[in-house]
């Protein structure tokens, strides 16, 4: 029975299962026999090997537990075998039980150094006792399951932490690939998480932004308005949005939306808070703006209206008929009209003065020659290029009705400069007639002249002047330079 056994299960390779069974080596005698069937009677499972080089093919193949006799551990083999039991994985440690030749006293150093070479074995005295030999495999086989059990949970947490790193390289693939910051803190609010798009926009080295280092990056009118709405989430375990301006690397505050939401287990317990700051500096800066033009309009319209009002009464009271008084209206408006072109054409920021002398003169250009234009190319406000317009619109008007215009020989000087003779610099207008006929003062002022002097020299924070010179009516305003774009 025992050779036949031997044959079929060296024949045809190892054991269904070799990991539940007996590997048995013993050359001598009758050794193996008994032990195969004291095994067999115990239920267990025994292959017969028949050397050492097979023991080491069954010990390779992670074989159960080996029952060898001392003197098989010497010959042919035995280094193969060390080899096997060298290599084995870091969870396995065959256990070997030996059948002593002897007392230790008449072992040979060679014996026993092949049975230390075993490391995890266990000597039986011969001749065999029944029930000793088996429990001692039992024993055996026990200890090796639980080296399999072990075994299986190192595979499960090495595949867990295989899972987890190739989940944590995904996260990091996709947040990363994000515009927006992303990061990720402890419960009770310490940062320990922030993505590349953080690193990338604040400058700053790796971690050192970790638990509460990251407010400091916040503008600082901003710090404490953040850490109470922060706090406030932390407390409440209510979503956390706030827009704020965080530093960027190149040292400027621009606008962010920080937003952050709790992730609770099954109880309701926060485990983690997840977040984001979103780059909205653009946004913000567009919104500003359109309040700033919605308010600008408004004072502009407000003005406008004002001076149409204005316009209109005077015209009103001073005119000698109705006629003339929708003819000046028509007139004045007109030229208002043309000066709001001119200033949409560069989007109400600023024009320049040549400009506005332009779209005031444009329609009393009736001949080559009339008007003398001199002056350097200065910007100036919007404001100050609609009030210019309209004087040197009132101014040409009354040319073309009283003054120079009014002949053919007649003819308009208008000058500009910048007068550096002062400590400050300042600025000066002049519109000079000559060639017309004599001018003298009025006997009233009209909306043309409180407009001139008044209006005018208010919207450039200077003075304005009308003289009444015989030869011609002189027009001088000055102004600081800061009046030109106030």
């Amino acid at each position: 029975m025992t050779k036949d056994f031997e044959k079929s299960t060296m024949t045809d390779g190892f054991l269904t299962d070799p990991t539940t069974s007996v590997a048995i080596l013993a050359p001598r005698g009758r050794d193996a026999t008994v032990a195969t069937q004291l095994l067999h009677n115990a239920g267990l499972s025994a292959v017969i090997a028949g050397s050492l080089n097979d023991l080491a093919d069954l010990v390779s193949a992670q074989v159960g537990a080996v029952l060898v006799t001392e003197e098989a551990l010497t010959g042919e083999g035995a280094d193969r075998l060390t080899d096997v039991l060298a290599v084995q994985p870091p969870w396995a440690d065959i256990p070997f039980i030996v059948l002593a030749s002897g007392g230790v006293r008449r072992r040979s150093q060679q014996s026993a150094a092949r049975i230390d070479a075993l490391r995890n074995a266990v000597l039986l005295s011969r001749p065999l006792h029944a029930e000793e030999l088996v429990r001692s495999v039992k024993s055996a086989l026990t200890a090796r399951a639980r080296q399999h059990e072990a075994r299986e949970h190192l595979e499960e947490l090495e595949l867990r932490q295989l899972q987890l790193q190739e989940s944590e390289a995904k996260f990091h693939a996709i947040s990363d690939s994000v515009d927006q910051m992303i990061w990720s803190t402890l419960p009770d609010g310490f940062h320990d998480y922030y993505n590349r798009r953080w690193y990338d926009f604040t400058g700053v080295p790796e971690g050192s932004t970790d638990g509460e280092g990251w407010n400091g990056l916040f503008h600082p009118d901003d710090q404490e308005r953040a850490w109470d709405a922060w706090r406030h989430s932390l407390t409440s375990g209510e979503p956390y949005a706030i827009e704020y301006r965080l530093k960027h690397r190149s040292g400027d505050y621009r606008w962010v939306l920080g937003r952050a939401q709790p992730m609770r287990d099954a109880a309701g317990r926060i485990q983690r808070w997840y977040g984001s700051c979103t780059d909205i500096h653009e946004i913000k800066v567009a919104q500003e703006q359109r309040q700033l033009m919605l308010a600008e309009m408004n004072h502009r319209v407000k003005n406008t209206l004002a001076m149409v009002h204005a316009m209109v009464s005077q015209t009103l009271r001073q005119a000698d008929s109705l006629d003339d008084a929708r003819t000046s209206i028509q007139s004045r408006i007109s030229m208002m009209s043309q000066a709001h072109d001119r200033l949409i054409q560069t989007t109400w920021t600023e024009t320049f003065i040549a400009d506005a002398v332009e779209a005031a003169l444009i329609q009393h250009q009736t001949s080559e020659g009339r008007f003398r234009i001199d002056g350097p190319s200065l910007p100036i406000g919007s404001k100050q290029a609609l009030a210019l317009t309209m004087a040197l619109h009132e101014l040409a008007t009354n040319a073309t009705k009283y003054g120079a215009l009014s002949v053919e020989e007649g003819r308009v000087r208008i000058t500009w400069q910048i007068d550096h003779g002062s400590p400050d610099p300042v600025f000066r207008f002049v519109w000079q007639e000559s060639g017309g006929p004599q001018v003298a003062k009025p006997t009233r002022r009209g909306f043309g002249s409180r407009m001139i002097e008044q209006a005018l020299a208010g919207y450039f924070l200077g003075t304005a002047e009308l003289v009444y010179d015989p030869d011609g009516l002189l027009f001088n305003m000055t102004s600081p330079l800061t009046g030109l774009t106030a």
